[in-house]
């Protein structure tokens, strides 16, 4: 489109150039007139250079897009006089002709809901008598004031859920949230909110952060998002967690439990370390999945114990209190209630562990010996993991890598060799370290690294 000016009538009009290379996108097959008021009357330009003004319009679900996008454009220097500001629908794209010279371009006017999240709502552009065109684009997103997301998966789906907001001094706002659904609550006003989602199907679990009650920050410009995951199972065929413990020693999270599979198709388990209240305190706030269950010990199992470990590298104060949540998880996606332990619960006495030696007696294979006892005698098992060679198992990124032999672990407290022959990928030159964890029934955990495979 091309601005031209008439003195006479005290106003624009921009024709729709259909074959324009800069609005084949946004601008119809019929050509649009739009009428511009120009707060000052700019020296009256033909052809080259252009600025050309393009709107990306965003609008969230539940949101309002405006009815109409406001830009004033003005020459830097004020030598030429140049300033004019006009209105043009959100979805069409406006070419000024104009003289050589620097310009400011702003998006004024903008309803309060929406942002300009990318360059903000200030543009300028430097245009000489060599330039054709200079293009602005302009990314405008439109949010409701909060949005609720529920996004459901697995068999036998929950089909609705009731959200609460709530916030000191406030009247409570209810809702009836469909599945796979999001709804926007305008009625919030700025402020900080719990989130209750609520209806959740027996066989459904909630699987996000924070769990059924999320907290969020409303604020005026909108964009507050609270997203619900859940996973629902078949209900005769989901695991079942029977029993669970975990500890934490010298920067490892170790855990045990013990599971129920009807249809005997075990796949893995995921596994966390939270607040106590379903939020995750891991460094990286990300929660950690191993399948391998359906192979090793749990091939075919309908019943399986399990122990693991994962290295976390936090200090050991720091996570006493905490809690330790497990979920698990069949072939069909079938899952388990999420069960949680708190960290530092344990009674009774931990195992003793009187000697961990791992060595290479040839080059086919890492042998351990392994003397342990535990004064109540409860000690479910033993996982273990091998320190790697950066790039053993994946692509490099400057650790080392971690591997084990088994998903599930070991029940009691003999160990098994570690092949470094076909179909293994660990080679014995590969191998750094071997670390050993023990945990008994009640959580008390122990750890133990062999730096030294050589001797």
């Amino acid at each position: 489109m091309r601005l031209q000016y008439s003195r006479d009538r005290g106003r624009q009009v921009v024709s729709a150039l259909l074959r324009s290379t800069f609005a084949a996108a946004r601008i119809r097959a019929a050509a649009a007139v739009l009428f511009m008021v120009a707060c000052s009357m700019p020296t009256e330009q033909a052809g080259p250079p252009y600025i050309a003004i393009v709107s990306n319009l965003t609008t969230w679900p539940g949101a309002s897009p405006p009815p109409s996008l406001t830009y004033r454009v003005r020459e830097a220097s004020g030598t030429t006089g140049y300033d004019s500001t006009f209105t043009i629908a959100p979805t069409d794209t406006a070419i000024l002709s104009v003289a050589p010279g620097s310009y400011l371009v702003d998006a004024i006017d903008v309803p309060t809901r929406c942002v300009l999240p990318r360059g903000g709502a200030k543009r300028g552009v430097v245009l000489t008598e060599s330039d054709n065109t200079g293009v602005l684009r302009f990314s405008i997103e439109c949010r409701g004031i909060v949005s609720v997301t529920a996004l459901v998966s697995g068999a036998e789906p929950d089909r609705e859920f009731i959200f609460r907001f709530r916030r000191t001094g406030a009247p409570e706002i209810l809702g009836v949230l469909p599945a796979n659904d999001t709804l926007v609550v305008a009625q919030a006003t700025p402020g900080d909110y719990e989130v209750d989602i609520g209806g959740v199907a027996p066989n459904c679990t909630v699987t996000n952060d924070g769990g059924v009650t999320q907290r969020v920050r409303v604020v005026p410009t909108g964009g507050a998002t609270v997203d619900y995951r859940i996973v629902c199972s078949a209900a005769a065929e989901r695991p079942r967690i029977l029993a669970f413990s975990s500890g934490y020693e010298s920067g490892a999270s170790i855990f045990q439990f013990r599971v129920y599979d009807p249809d005997k198709d075990l796949d893995g388990y995921t596994w966390d370390i939270t607040d106590c209240q379903g939020n995750s305190v891991l460094p990286d706030k990300t929660e950690r999945t191993r399948r391998g269950l359906s192979a090793g010990r749990g091939f075919g199992a309908d019943s399986l114990t399990v122990v693991g470990a994962f290295e976390v590298g936090v200090l050991d104060e720091l996570m006493v209190g905490r809690c330790t949540e497990i979920r698990v998880f069949d072939v069909k996606t079938n899952l388990s209630r999420i069960v949680v332990h708190r960290i530092g619960s344990a009674q009774g006495s931990p195992p003793v562990l009187r000697l961990f030696n791992a060595v290479l007696p040839d080059y086919t294979r890492v042998t351990s010996i392994l003397e342990a006892q535990d004064p109540d005698s409860d000690i479910i098992g033993h996982f273990v993991l091998i320190r790697l060679r950066d790039g053993t198992l994946g692509a490099r990124d400057g650790k080392l890598d971690l591997g084990y032999m088994d998903a599930a672990g070991f029940v009691g407290i003999v160990p098994r060799d570690i092949p470094l022959v076909s179909p293994s990928r660990v080679r014995w030159e590969d191998v750094y370290a071997v670390i050993v964890y023990l945990i008994d029934s009640q959580g008390n955990v122990v750890r133990r690294e062999d730096p030294d495979v050589f001797r």
